[in-house]
Formats: structure tokens, C-alpha cells, sequence
């Protein structure tokens, strides 16, 4: 997720709504040209509309979805000694007990990790913005994607459109970092771009179903392993946190976020943490994370969340961590409990256990009282260093 805008989620709704500029039903699928010299092969160009028309050789890009996860899974016999193999999955894993020098890579690995992405300056987005660049939608079905819905695109767009193999390897790379069986809400898959190095990923509430998500992913900034795999389980730390088992997930909140007086009228009435999307259940990770963590600081967030201007916000964020720097992991961290839950969850699952006693790091050992979030992060974790050891 990114930044909210006073603690609500701007939802991008147009994910739930392309089929009013794409390919659905039966309807023909195009992209803004100047001339047929801007058409990719294969399609046609209208000189009235100034469009190119997205020919047959091109449309249903992800026909062969199954059959690529296919080539994708591993067998036994692609596993190293100290990997097990999941049958489900079709995939390696590095088994419990591994060995010292296993244990010392997988250390490194994930600590070159945290450096590169800590390292870089995470910048503030805003997801309606974001909505309007989504260039191509997929249906989830399990560990395949299909169903392609097309958006309207520029012409400099279309080759990231029509670029189906990065659009399943990058789906294929998450399904194999995070259990099938934690994917279940996870109903759509997006591709978007708005440049490099601005919003690397998102997760939102599905416009068809909001008690669903869709994943979101800038195929320009996930050419980088080390980044990708680090933005894939931050937004699962969203998904994980958000989910309609963690929150009461209201659609009437989702259907009409720009309802005020209705927010309001939601928060007055919710007894927990409200993160925007619905009043969060008492016994929920987020709840218990916002009132060990969160509750003393409301006063301060309050002064946030009455900033409209961006850019007095983004530095009103920094000062506020600079404030609070020990209690963070991170200063994206500081822009609000979900995303501080988030970026503690990605230390979590790729940092050692602290031994350290600042905030910062009770907010990683904070997910150690879970037995279920340890077995998650020793099967996360095993599955991302198998992985990258690959590289």
C-alpha cells in the first residue's frame, strides 16, 4: 500500500472497472498511435480515431499460462540436498536444519536484501494516480493467472503490455515465495508502470469483490530480484494484515470513499484500530500491533492526517520519524500503522530474530508471539532463499 489520505485507502477502483476501456466480452482492445508506424505487429491503425487496434496475434496473451508454470515447476530432482520438495507447489525448498554454510548464504542473501532497499529513498505515491496507469488486468486461478483484460495504453506502453512473459514470471515469483493457501484472497493480478523507481507495488480491495485483492506490480521496477522480493512480501504483509479474517471489511466504505460524513460515521462507531477499509477485529494482528505501538503517538498522526498538501505531508512524515526514529525499521515505516506493520513483517521474515530492546525491533519480535506467523516466516523464508540462491 502507499500513503492514505487521512486514514482512509483510496482504492483504485478502475481495476474492478476496466472492461469500460478494454478487451472484455468480445470487445476489441487498442492503444493510442499517432500513425501505423506506433502499431506493434499484428495490429491495425485507424487513422480516424488515431488508435491501433489490437490484432489476433496478439490478443489472449496468457493462453499458455498453465503450461509456462509447467516448465516453471521443479521436480525432486532439481532440489539440492539440504531443499525438501513441496508437490504442491511443484517447487524447492531450503529444509529446516540446513547446514552452516546454507545458513551462512541464506544470512547474506537476505542482508544484501534490506541493504539495497533500505538503502533507497522510498517515495510517497498517491493510488488514485496509480489507477490510471494499470495497463493490463489477469483473473487468478490458484498458481495461474488468465483472463487478460486490456486497458488503453499509449503506444509507448504496449510493449510493457504485450510483454506476457515478464507479466507470468513476475506472478510466477510470487506464487513461489508465499504458500498457495495464503494466496486465497488474492483474486486479481495487475501490471502497471508510473517510471522507475516511484511505486513498486500495491495491493487494493477488488472492485468486483472487495472482501478480494489485487495484486499490483510496476513491471519497469521489477527487472531488480533483490527489490522484487522485497516489495512482494511487504504487500503480502498487507494482505496478510488486511484480509477479511483480520478486518470487518465494509463495501459500502469501499463503494463510496469519497462518502466523508460516511467515514466518519464508520470510525465513530468502530472500537478497534480502523484502518480505513473496516473496523478491524479485536483479536487482529493489526489491532494488537496499532495499540502496543501506535495508540500513544494518535496525537501526533491526528496533525498528520489534517495535511492536504503533499508536499508539506512528506516532510511532516520525515520530522515525525526523525522524532520517533528507534521505534521504525524503516522512515517509510512512519507514514502509518500499515505500513509500519508491513515494513516490520518484511524484517521479520528476512532479518535474524533482534536481540536488541528499541521499539523498532519489538515490532519484529511483535510477530514472534504467533506460532502460526514463525511456521510462515520459516516456510517464506526457506522458499525466497531457494530462490535466490538460484540467481
Amino acid at each position: 500500500m502507499n500513503r492514505q489520505s487521512k486514514g482512509v485507502l483510496v482504492i483504485l477502483l478502475a481495476l474492478g472497472m476496466v472492461c469500460g476501456l478494454a478487451a472484455c466480452g468480445g470487445e476489441e482492445a487498442f492503444y493510442d498511435a499517432d500513425s501505423t508506424a506506433d502499431c506493434l505487429p499484428g495490429d491495425e491503425f485507424d487513422p480516424d480515431e488515431q488508435v491501433c487496434y489490437v490484432g489476433e496475434a496478439t490478443d489472449g496473451v496468457v493462453a499458455a499460462s498453465s503450461e509456462w508454470w509447467a516448465d516453471y515447476a521443479e521436480s525432486p530432482e532439481d532440489c539440492y540436498e539440504d531443499e525438501v520438495y513441496d508437490p504442491v507447489d511443484q517447487l524447492c525448498y531450503l529444509a529446516d536444519g540446513a547446514s552452516a554454510d546454507a545458513s551462512a548464504e541464506y544470512g547474506s542473501l537476505f542482508d544484501d536484501i534490506l541493504a539495497t532497499f533500505w538503502g533507497d529513498e522510498q517515495d510517497y505515491a498517491d493510488m488514485e494516480e496509480l489507477g490510471e496507469n494499470v495497463i493490463i488486468t489477469y483473473e487468478v486461478n490458484g498458481n495461474t493467472i488468465g483472463s487478460p483484460q486490456e486497458t488503453a495504453v499509449t503506444s509507448d506502453l504496449r510493449p510493457y503490455q504485450t510483454d506476457t512473459a515478464t507479466h507470468e514470471a513476475i506472478w510466477i515469483y510470487f506464487a513461489s515465495l508465499i504458500p498457495v493457501e495464503q494466496r486465497t484472497y488474492v483474486s486479481k493480478y495487475a501490471i502497471f508502470t508510473d517510471g522507475p523507481e516511484n511505486v513498486y507495488a500495491a495491493v487494493t480491495q477488488d472492485g468486483d469483490n472487495p472482501n478480494s485483492w489485487v495484486l499490483a506490480i510496476d513491471i519497469v521496477d521489477a527487472t531488480d530480484q533483490q527489490e522484487l522480493t522485497y516489495s512482494l512480501i511487504h504487500e503480502f504483509g498487507h494482505l496478510l494484515t488486511l484480509n477479511d479474517s483480520q478486518v470487518n471489511l465494509d463495501p459500502t466504505l469501499f463503494y463510496q470513499q469519497d462518502d466523508e460524513a460516511l467515514y466518519n460515521e464508520a470510525y465513530a462507531a468502530c472500537p478497534t484500530y480502523f484502518p480505513g477499509e473496516g473496523c478491524s477485529r479485536p483479536d487482529s494482528y493489526i489491532n494488537l500491533f496499532y495499540d502496543r505501538f501506535w495508540a500513544d503517538l494518535e496525537d501526533e498522526v491526528w496533525e498528520l492526517e489534517a495535511i492536504d498538501d503533499e508536499g508539506e505531508y512528506e516532510e511532516a512524515v520525515f520530522a515525525f520519524y526523525e522524532r520517533h526514529a528507534d521505534q521504525f525499521v524503516t522512515d517509510y515505516a512512519a507514514t502509518n500503522v500499515g505500513e509500519d506493520i508491513a515494513e516490520s513483517w518484511t524484517a521479520f521474515v528476512l532479518q535474524s530474530r533482534p536481540t536488541g530492546r528499541s521499539i523498532a525491533e519489538q515490532k519484529v519480535l511483535f510477530f514472534y508471539e504467533f506460532p502460526e506467523l514463525v511456521r510462515l516466516r520459516s516456510e517464506i523464508s526457506a522458499r525466497t532463499f531457494s530462490r535466490l540462491r538460484q540467481r
